[in-house]
């Protein structure tokens, strides 16, 4: 019975101790809007974040990035975990119209 009390006390100590790794190893805001501007190629002060947000999509936790450079809205899912882009897409935007069907740039992805 001690034998196994200390192989359960084991285990929960192996499982907090991976739980406070896991938390230690999620990305900043910054840490993920730096990684979505090193995607795209671009720096900070060149941009207008519009919207950065913190979600769940399919099961993994993500970090929900966009933001306006030069009249193109870049749209960016970043892991929030290992920083990777893993999903993006950039669209024409101006303040009288919202092209989402006839630009190059729409549906961009490049993924390694």
């Amino acid at each position: 019975m001690k034998k196994l009390m200390a192989i359960i006390t084991a285990l929960m100590v192996m499982a907090g101790c991976a739980f406070a790794f896991a938390a230690e190893t999620t990305l900043t805001r910054e840490e993920a809007m730096q990684a979505a501007l090193d995607y795209a190629g671009l720096k900070a002060e060149q941009v207008s974040f519009t919207r950065i947000q913190m979600d769940l999509d399919d099961g993994r936790r993500i970090y929900e990035i966009e933001f306006i450079y030069n009249g193109i809205e870049y749209e960016m899912d970043v892991d929030i975990y290992t920083g990777r882009v893993f999903e993006a897409d950039r669209d024409c935007f101006d303040r009288y119209d919202y092209d989402d069907h006839d630009d190059d740039w729409d549906d961009w992805f490049d993924f390694d």
